[in-house]
């Protein structure tokens, strides 16, 4: 699908809110990650269909529009296992969601973040799943 997917690991972000969609969308790829933004599930779910490169990491909350966020990556997976999966919250309990308990530390990134604290997040993961 994109000629530096071997290179950079690719990014699904699902998030509904425009203005936050495009502020991580713009520090992952400064960072040089390839970004595929899409605002609901349903979007990902098609975009995922005819992604040809591996998606390595998705980015999305706990409710994304259209299905709860464990559900998605959970299809996610079907097709692409080594996945990394990283929610956004700002409530604190929405890791009880999550439904691999191993998952739950590493997985969440509270609401809200810096540009430091996304990346240096999104890097351990995706070491972690390597």
């Amino acid at each position: 699908m994109h000629s530096r997917a071997a290179a950079h690991p690719v990014v699904l972000l699902v998030e509904d809110l425009e203005s936050l969609r495009q502020r991580i969308q713009q520090i992952l790829e400064d960072a040089e990650f390839i970004v595929f933004p899409v605002a609901n599930a349903h979007q990902a779910l098609e975009l995922a269909q005819s992604c040809a490169a591996p998606i390595n990491l998705l980015i999305t909350n706990f409710h994304p529009a259209g299905m709860p966020g464990p559900d998605l990556a959970s299809h996610l997976r079907k097709r692409f296992p080594q996945m990394s999966v990283l929610y956004s919250s700002a409530n604190p309990l929405a890791a009880l969601e999550i439904p691999d308990p191993a998952e739950v530390v590493s997985s969440i990134m509270p609401l809200p973040y810096s540009r430091a604290r996304l990346l240096g997040r999104v890097y351990a993961l995706l070491a972690a799943h390597t």
